[in-house]
């Protein structure tokens, strides 16, 4: 069961099921906290025509709920973020682990921040990019060499693909 209160608010808001309160409300942009289009331009999925006036104010009143609801669960996030501090040493470890393997895959920190509880200035505070991210050595093969059967790479341009 949920505990937020808005959710269940936003679940119960349309008893008949006619709106899906997380999908039929239009899009919506988290960053500024509104919804992309108007009610009135929004389609019914099961006439394929506009939503009549009744339903359009029904809308706009899950709409209000939603946003409060998005709202809350940023709150959470928040909240989340400053309790889940690294605070021993196998934490810290661990969290070391995980920053230190998605940059050697080459995350970034932005990208990091969505997959530790670690903010994007922390992590720059503590890792570099440069210490993890590697490139491999080019390796090259010679056509006959393959076409005798031998696969056996080269680390440097065969002599013929060099310019003089």
């Amino acid at each position: 069961m949920i505990r937020n209160k808005f959710y269940n608010q936003l679940i119960n808001s349309e008893p008949m099921g006619f709106i899906d309160p997380l999908t039929d409300l239009g899009e919506f942009d988290s960053v500024q906290m509104k919804f992309k289009e108007p009610v009135s331009k929004l389609i019914n999925k099961y006439s394929c025509q506009p939503y009549n006036l009744n339903w359009q104010k029904k809308i706009e009143k899950m709409r209000v709920l939603y946003i409060q609801y998005q709202k809350s669960l940023k709150l959470e996030d928040q909240d989340q973020a400053v309790h889940n501090r690294v605070r021993n040493k196998e934490s810290k470890e661990h969290v070391h682990e995980i920053v230190t393997t998605y940059l050697k895959l080459g995350f970034r920190f932005k990208e990091i921040e969505s997959k530790v509880s670690l903010f994007n200035t922390r992590l720059r505070r503590k890792w570099r990019r440069s210490d993890y991210v590697t490139t491999t050595n080019p390796e090259f093969y010679l056509k006959k060499d393959l076409q005798n059967g031998y696969c056996l790479p080269t680390p440097s341009l065969p002599q013929s693909m060099k310019v003089n």
